[in-house]
């Protein structure tokens, strides 16, 4: 079987491939045969790779044009979800500056990581004498996103970074604010929620990817939108993040559906939508977009059960 693997050497980028013998991918994991492919067939080929038990997140790598865990990857399964190829090409993980070879470059994670300051200060009532105990519900809340071990797949898979990075964090930088933040013990969950609303968080594209593929079941998108809501109750509604979110919840609430005209013109205002009168003769030329939407939409079948549904939603959130 060949292995086709995406190699740097500092100055240039190519493709080297490497053919293993059944026996010696068989029963493995994907980090096993990179290693053999280290080991018996060239030694200059670099990876990262510490635990081996998916717990460091060291050896993630893409597998044609996916992210995995390499440690955590069986090759039967892997062979399998391709329709056992002849083939496999492999690639560092993507939205990451390539060092060497699988090998990518954390530090301006470890940065937009030590913006959201993911410790937390306790609160006053804790003490080394009396601890800083939580209840069990609390502990829930955030039990799933402490299993992140920033192997940096959901970066590797999010459209966001792909597009453009200039404005927005790594989703699991976001996992971990969340976990910060909504921590019962955290004195103050604003230092690390602002950072996450000064550094992208109401760009996220709601591509689902970094849930799709965190090898732990962790969803940033989640995390995200508990984030936003958070953002939400302390009051934090400047920009066109928090404007677009209480536009659409205003049309599900008066009709059901979304006006799109309305929609941009709450979320955006009226001079910036100025700009954008070639885009909004595009789609109604298309079809995309009804002008008789600016005088409103008739209610969607069921509209009272959708009210009710968000009137308990709410009152849910405030126990």
């Amino acid at each position: 079987m060949k292995f086709i693997i995406q190699r740097f050497d500092g100055n240039k980028q190519f493709e080297q491939t490497y053919e293993l013998e059944k026996s010696e991918y068989e029963g493995k994991t994907l980090l096993s045969v990179l290693l053999r492919i280290k080991q018996t067939r060239d030694i200059t080929l670099n990876f990262t790779a510490s635990c081996r038990s998916a717990i460091c997140g060291a050896c993630a790598v893409r597998v044609n044009g996916h992210s995995y865990l390499a440690c955590d990857t069986k090759m039967e399964e892997l062979l399998k979800e391709y329709d056992n190829p002849d083939t496999l090409k492999i690639a560092p993980i993507k939205n990451f500056r390539v060092i060497s070879d699988l090998v990518v470059d954390w530090e301006p994670s470890i940065e937009n990581l030590r913006k959201i300051k993911p410790t937390i200060v306790a609160k006053d009532e804790f003490s080394p004498e009396k601890g800083c105990k939580q209840t069990q519900e609390e502990f829930d809340r955030i039990s799933k996103q402490w299993d992140c071990i920033l192997c940096g797949c959901c970066a590797s898979e999010c459209n966001k970074l792909e597009a453009d990075a200039s404005d927005y964090m790594e989703p699991f930088v976001f996992t971990h604010a969340f976990r910060a933040a909504y921590d019962s013990r955290s004195k103050d969950p604003m230092i690390h929620l602002k950072p996450s609303i000064d550094n992208g968080l109401w760009m996220c594209v709601h591509c689902q990817e970094c849930a799709d593929r965190c090898p732990k079941g962790i969803s940033a998108a989640d995390d995200i939108a508990g984030l936003r809501v958070m953002a939400m109750r302390k009051g934090l509604k400047d920009g066109t993040g928090p404007a677009h979110a209480e536009a659409f919840l205003l049309d599900l609430e008066d009709t059901g559906r979304l006006n799109e005209i309305y929609l941009a013109l709450r979320s955006e205002g009226v001079l910036a939508n100025t700009a954008k009168m070639d885009i909004a003769f595009n789609l109604m030329k298309a079809g995309k977009m009804n002008p008789l939407h600016i005088l409103g939409d008739e209610k969607i079948e069921g509209h009272d059960d959708l009210v009710k549904m968000i009137e308990a939603a709410r009152a849910a959130s405030k126990e």
